[in-house]
């Protein structure tokens, strides 16, 4: 997790290449985050279509996946509620 901006690189380009990507608004992912290193043909799952059933997440536990958060409040915010819920901690 880091400050999202133009150039930014955390991660290896090989990765980008080879894993499964994931993030919460493609468009802004491909402008300021991790993802804008990742090849043009690469897909970038909305975290908001595996949340609705509109897309796939996780095939199996091999998989090699790179989930790319450039910041979605609202988003951030759901997926916090739904992790605290998964592991019955209470509110």
């Amino acid at each position: 997790m880091g400050a999202d901006a133009p150039g930014k690189r955390e991660l290896p380009p090989e990765l980008l290449t080879s894993a499964r990507l994931f993030c919460d608004l493609p468009e802004q992912a491909r402008r300021m985050g991790e993802s804008q290193h990742a090849p043009a043909h690469a897909v970038l799952t909305a975290l908001g279509d595996i949340l609705t059933a509109r897309a796939p997440g996780r095939d199996g536990g091999d998989d090699v996946t790179v989930f790319d958060s450039s910041g979605i409040g609202l988003q951030n915010l759901y997926l916090g509620l739904a992790l605290l819920k998964k592991m019955d901690v209470a509110l």
